[in-house]
């Protein structure tokens, strides 16, 4: 009797040992992922404070008075990628704040971030579905639709769309 409760105790062990590599290698696993994930996207507080506003080297100027973002060109990175003659890439941006008339030429405007719904608590469609937001259709493109349009090429000298990276299908 004692050989079969040796050979019960063995499976036993061996299944308890089984179960346990298997959840360190899921831990592992999805520490890699996680870490994968962090090396291409930015932060959630990057994209709340900084990164949802203005394409990558863009200046942020201030907002209009519905609080949407204007963003300016101040490295004529449009004349380097040969599109500073789409209006809907880069324009003069005229807005009043305070009663004063302001202008900020090689702008564009995109739209505001809702308070009640920061950039950390929303889902992946939420968050898609923002980019795809358009302050004006007519004579302005939402961030998808400008970085397709408007961002860099890929391949002439340049790897990555940076911040806004992979919008472009979603256009």
């Amino acid at each position: 009797m004692s050989a079969v409760v040796n050979v019960f105790a063995s499976i036993g062990l061996v299944a308890i040992l089984v179960v346990i590599i298997y959840y360190i290698w899921k831990y592992i696993d999805q520490l890699n992922k996680d870490t994968q994930i962090a090396q291409t996207r930015p932060s959630a507080a990057y994209m709340q404070s900084t990164g949802v506003k203005c394409p990558d080297y863009w200046t942020f100027v201030d907002t209009d008075p519905n609080g949407h973002y204007i963003c300016r060109d101040d490295k004529k990175l449009m004349t380097e990628y040969k599109k500073n003659t789409n209006k809907k890439c880069i324009t003069t941006i005229s807005w009043k704040k305070d009663n004063s008339s302001l202008s900020s030429p090689n702008s564009n405007i995109f739209h505001k971030l809702d308070d009640a719904k920061p950039w950390d608590k929303m889902s992946d469609d939420d968050r898609i579905e923002f980019m795809k937001k358009n302050v004006n259709p007519k004579t302005l493109y939402s961030r998808a639709e400008w970085i397709k349009s408007c961002g860099p090429t890929i391949g002439t000298g340049i790897s990555t769309q940076a911040v806004w990276t992979g919008l472009n299908k979603y256009v």
